[in-house]
C-alpha cells in the first residue's frame, strides 16, 4: 500500500475503540509507520491484548503503543483522558473517532439502552457514537488546532435513513437501528458545524475535520444471535480492507488541507439533504455544548 511510504515518527495518533474490529485494523496499519498510537478504550485487558497483537503483526521496533483508559459513556472518564493528554503535554496530530455501538433489537447481552449521568439520562447509542466523541474533541480542541491535526469521525452511509430530530434524542430508550442511524447523522451534522467553526477562527494553524463511511463491513459492534453472526462475517467485507481507506485519509499529503467533507469508501461524496441543514446542525451543536458544559470548563 502507498501509505507505507509515510513516516509518522514523532506524531501522536489517538484511535478510540482500537481494541477490536476496525479500530484495531487501523492501528495495525498506522503502527507500521512508526507513530505513537494511543489506544483509547474502556477495557484495559482487551486493549493490552490488542496492543500485543499489533506489535506481533508489525514487528516494528520503532512503534510506540500505549493504552489510556477512555469510557465514552462517562463524562468523568472523557475528562480524565483529556487531562492526561494535557498533563503529559502530548501533541495530537491525528484523532480518529472510531468507537461505537449498534443495536438492531433488544439485546439481552447489553440490555442497557439508557446511560444515566446525574439526574439526566441519555440514549446509549447517541452517547457512545456521538456525544462522547463530541466532548472528547472539544476538550482536545486547542491541542488539535495548534498541531493542525486531522480529525476523522467514522460515520456511516445509513445516516441517510435517519429522519433526524432533536426532540427526545437523548432520552429515547429505543434499541433500534433507527436510533443508530440518528447517531450517525449527528456525527455528520457535527462534522460540518465544526468545520464552519474552525473556518471562522482567525489563525494560521487550523485542524481539519471530516466524516468517513469506511464501507459496509463485518463489524464487532453488531450483536447478532447465532447462527446469523457467522453468516454476517462471511457476507461482508473485512475490517482490514476498510481500514486501508481510513489510514489513507489520515496520512496522505493530498488530504492534509481537505476539511468539512464526507468520504465514502474511496471518494468524497454528498451526504443526505438533511445533513446540510445549517440551522439543524447549529441547534445540535448548541444542544451538545449545553449537555457537556459542566465538564469542559
Amino acid at each position: 500500500m502507498d501509505y507505507e511510504k509515510y513516516d509518522l515518527k514523532n506524531k501522536t495518533i489517538i484511535i478510540t475503540g482500537s481494541n477490536a474490529g476496525l479500530g484495531k485494523e487501523i492501528a495495525k496499519k498506522i503502527a507500521k509507520l512508526n507513530g505513537h498510537i494511543i489506544f483509547a478504550c474502556r477495557n484495559e485487558k482487551k486493549a493490552m491484548e490488542a496492543i500485543k497483537e499489533v506489535k506481533d503483526f508489525t514487528n516494528n521496533e520503532n512503534e510506540k503503543l500505549e493504552f489510556i483508559k477512555l469510557d465514552l459513556l462517562s463524562f468523568e472518564s472523557i475528562k480524565e483522558f483529556a487531562n492526561e493528554i494535557k498533563r503529559r503535554e502530548l501533541q495530537i496530530n491525528i484523532l480518529i473517532n472510531n468507537a461505537g455501538i449498534m443495536w438492531l433489537w433488544e439485546d439481552l447481552k447489553w440490555n442497557n439502552p439508557i446511560t444515566k449521568i446525574g439526574c439526566s439520562q441519555f440514549n446509549t447509542q447517541f452517547f457512545a457514537n456521538y456525544l462522547g466523541h463530541f466532548m472528547l474533541t472539544q476538550l482536545l480542541f486547542d491541542n488539535l488546532m495548534e498541531n493542525q491535526a486531522r480529525i476523522l469521525n467514522i460515520s456511516s452511509s445509513v445516516h441517510s435513513l435517519s429522519n433526524f430530530s432533536l426532540e427526545n434524542l437523548t432520552e429515547n430508550t429505543s434499541y433500534t437501528f433507527a436510533t443508530y442511524c440518528q447517531s450517525k447523522m449527528a456525527q455528520i451534522l457535527s462534522t460540518y458545524q465544526m468545520h464552519s467553526q474552525i473556518e471562522s477562527i482567525e489563525s494560521e494553524k487550523k485542524a481539519t475535520v471530516n466524516a468517513v463511511h469506511p464501507g459496509i463491513f463485518a463489524s464487532d459492534i453488531v450483536n447478532l444471535p447465532s447462527p446469523l453472526d457467522k453468516l454476517y462475517f462471511k457476507i461482508f467485507k473485512s475490517a482490514e480492507y476498510c481500514a486501508r481507506h481510513i489510514v489513507k485519509y489520515a496520512v496522505y499529503d493530498e488530504y492534509q488541507s481537505i476539511s468539512g467533507k464526507y468520504f465514502d469508501d474511496t471518494k468524497i461524496i454528498k451526504t443526505s439533504k438533511q445533513s446540510y441543514d445549517t440551522n439543524l446542525s447549529k441547534q445540535l451543536w448548541d444542544k451538545s455544548m449545553e449537555l457537556i458544559k459542566d465538564y469542559i470548563m
